[in-house]
């Protein structure tokens, strides 16, 4: 088994016996009755290969993304392997890898005009795409289950579509693919709302590192709210409880007003589920969890030792202090190019290197957020390809530091919520939870 998904069940709102208050931070909510709320599951097992023993993982501090050789990335730019979205179809699927594939065979007439000869798309199918460019062709391979699958030629003036077993070992390519970890990989297969995504990576930013962990395996169930207008609906709203269950950790985040200040999520024992430091330097979003993470060097074949965690994405991508503190340093460093040092409590110390360029505004003295964007994706310094570097370090009197590979388990000093109503609005969160357990799954292979 690939990846499994529950099917989404809904719930009226006023079976809930605490209803979440609306803050000013919170999603806009429209001119409507009472919204639903949906529950949804969904999961994916873990990536082919790596395993589940920490020895045979790579350590804390190796590089997580190594350059490809000269001209390997171009190659890549003419290959595209993906998943199918719900409720995609074929000329859905060109439109969206269509300049990946730098091809024009894709909207070609005769392509258009026979594409219902292509076999039927199915949610989360793994679909590989190469470009041919010196026969005007484009070759696809259409993998609909273990003893049935497709190899497909489109050229621009005809489409052959032959019928086959699975080959084994594009099927082992295919589990080994570490883009189905993406948590949108999951989603769009059964259609949860990109706010919503957002929203979950939000609420768990300081307990996953969503870039790095989800290739391992996972299981995640959502309880949110879905908002109507004039009876259709008109967008989703907030998450009201979330369970994440990554190897052997179970994380549970459940909303929570208690009408006096406190607003936001807690764990069923009423504690605030944030802590001092953000999981990932690295904004969350569809752009960055899709680029590729974790892959070997093609040539060297090894993991290199490096003194930090390297966060591969697209230049540009926002780079984030993952706790509040001082700028210590900005400017440029040798080998880790434009730097920024931020300084925590007093005796911590995080780097971001290979900036592209620094935020508006920061200085050093100035004073950062949690979550502040203070610089760019980039690869100055020694890098052959953009990614961010990310060091932890805690003070130790020698003015640099020592490195460690994540951030002290400290969380927020506030007491833990003991109201009576904040556990009768778990108990009512958990109810939902428990839906899921119940609904059809679908298996994808």
């Amino acid at each position: 088994m690939l990846l499994a998904v529950a099917a989404a069940a809904s719930i009226s709102h006023a079976h809930a016996s605490e209803s979440p208050r609306t803050t000013n931070d919170e999603p806009r909510r429209l001119s409507s009755p009472q919204p639903l709320i949906e529950v949804v599951a969904f999961g994916v097992a873990p990536v082919s290969g790596i395993s589940a023993e920490s020895r045979l993982r790579p350590r804390p501090g190796d590089v997580l993304h190594r350059p490809d050789a000269p001209g390997f990335q171009q190659a890549q730019q003419r290959e595209v392997e993906t998943r199918v979205a719900s409720g995609e179809s074929w000329l859905d699927l060109f439109n969206r890898v269509g300049d990946k594939l730098d091809s024009a065979v894709l909207a070609a007439s005769a392509v258009i005009g026979r594409i219902d000869l292509l076999p039927a798309l199915a949610p989360g199918k793994y679909v590989r795409l190469r470009s041919d460019p010196a026969r005007e062709a484009v070759e696809i391979e259409y993998i609909l289950r273990a003893d049935e699958a497709y190899s497909i030629s489109l050229n621009p003036a005809a489409i052959q579509v032959r019928r086959h077993a699975s080959d084994p070992r594009l099927v082992e390519q295919m589990r080994a693919d570490s883009s189905k970890a993406s948590l949108f990989t999951a989603t769009d297969v059964i259609g949860l709302p990109e706010e919503i995504v957002l929203q979950l990576a939000e609420i768990f930013s300081d307990e996953v590192d969503f870039h790095q962990e989800l290739h391992y395996g996972y299981r995640c169930t959502i309880v949110h709210e879905v908002l109507y207008r004039d009876g259709h609906i008109a967008g989703p709203g907030r998450i009201l409880a979330a369970e994440f269950i990554i190897r052997n950790r179970r994380l549970q985040a459940f909303y929570f007003d208690d009408g006096r200040g406190r607003t936001g999520y807690f764990t069923e024992t009423g504690k605030n589920i944030k802590k001092t430091f953000r999981r990932s330097p690295v904004e969350f979003s569809r752009v960055t969890s899709d680029y590729t993470l974790a892959r070997f060097h093609p040539i060297l074949g090894l993991w290199r030792a490096h003194r930090g965690i390297d966060y591969a994405a697209p230049t540009g991508s926002k780079a984030m202090a993952t706790s509040e503190g001082v700028v210590e340093f900005m400017g440029d460093r040798g080998e880790l190019g434009n730097l920024v040092i931020l300084r925590h409590y007093g005796r911590f110390l995080t780097y971001y290197g290979h900036l592209n360029g620094f935020a508006e505004n920061l200085a050093v003295g100035a004073k950062v957020k949690k979550g502040q964007v203070i610089g760019y994706v980039g690869m100055t310094g020694l890098a052959t390809g953009p990614h961010l570097h990310y060091e932890f370090r805690v003070e130790d009197g020698s003015g640099n530091g020592i490195r460690i590979p994540v951030p002290p388990p400290e969380v927020l000093n506030e007491p833990p919520i003991r109201s009576q109503a904040f556990f009768r609005a778990v108990e009512a969160y958990r109810d939902k939870l428990q839906v899921a357990e119940k609904a059809h799954f679908v298996i994808l292979d």
